[in-house]
């Protein structure tokens, strides 16, 4: 393979080109975990497939000699049911997807397939899988984030406040956090003429509730945060963040198995 070539996104390359990347060392592979559901009256559903590839796409950079396969743009997702376009599986489906993905990845000849979480509410699926996938596989190991609760405290709870922006208008969730990355990766498809301020309140105090009874008991309009304050520089930086953090996770995981 032409050193030139600089693609990373898998679908994009021939088979050649991925058995050459596997045979030249290139034996890691980072699986974005996303979702298609509402992000409110400003945002497209695929935020968190967009935000997940565009981490992992940049945690590969930092990395190199990583590769990130498709994205998996389904997920659990039945707080969000009640709002048009939302697509859900369920726990049992996304495990058999992320069995069939991380076998497929095994066999091509990835000696590491690392699944980021860019939908919080399949984090739970993927912890409960990752046991008796971890080693299925000889000479493979399969991996994914280690703890959500870490990353979001490094991450989504402390971004916003270092930019300028309250907690109330960062938000959880399709707020300015989700919205300025969607503005930095896909501009075109956020409607900011629409966008909204949602429920301001902390997520902790809105959680129980909104899975028990569904988003829009918390929030009519499917926003915790304020979308209006969306900033695509900011959502650059935000990225940045993330990236920092998925390849610092990564690179920690080859060091244990010893893979450069």
């Amino acid at each position: 393979m032409k050193m030139h070539d600089t693609r990373l996104l898998l679908e994009e390359m021939t088979t050649r080109d991925v058995a050459e990347r596997i045979g030249g060392g290139w034996r890691t592979v980072l699986v974005p975990l996303g979702a298609t559901e509402q992000h409110g009256p400003a945002l497209p559903l695929l935020v968190d497939a967009a935000h997940g590839r565009e981490t992992c796409l940049r945690a590969a950079r930092r990395l190199g000699r990583a590769l990130v396969g498709p994205v998996v743009s389904l997920g659990h997702s039945p707080q969000h049911a009640s709002f048009a376009g939302t697509v859900s599986i369920s726990p049992a489906t996304l495990a058999g997807i992320i069995h069939d993905i991380a076998e497929s990845h095994a066999r091509s000849g990835f000696r590491l397939v690392y699944f980021w979480i860019a939908h919080a509410e399949s984090n739970a699926t993927l912890q409960a899988t990752l046991p008796w996938l971890r080693d299925r596989w000889p000479g493979c190991r399969v991996d994914g984030l280690r703890s959500l609760a870490d990353y979001a405290a490094a991450t989504w709870d402390v971004m916003g406040p270092r930019e300028g922006v309250t907690p109330e208008v960062a938000g959880s969730h399709a707020g300015e956090l989700e919205a300025s990355m969607l503005l930095a990766i896909h501009p075109k498809l956020a409607r900011m003429d629409r966008a909204e301020a949602g429920n301001p309140a902390p997520f902790g105090t809105l959680v129980e509730r909104m899975m028990r009874e569904g988003m829009a008991s918390v929030s009519a309009n499917g926003v915790l945060g304020d979308q209006r304050a969306g900033d695509a520089a900011r959502g650059d930086r935000y990225l940045d963040r993330l990236a920092e953090y998925a390849a610092a996770e990564v690179a920690g995981i080859r060091e244990e198995i010893g893979l450069e």
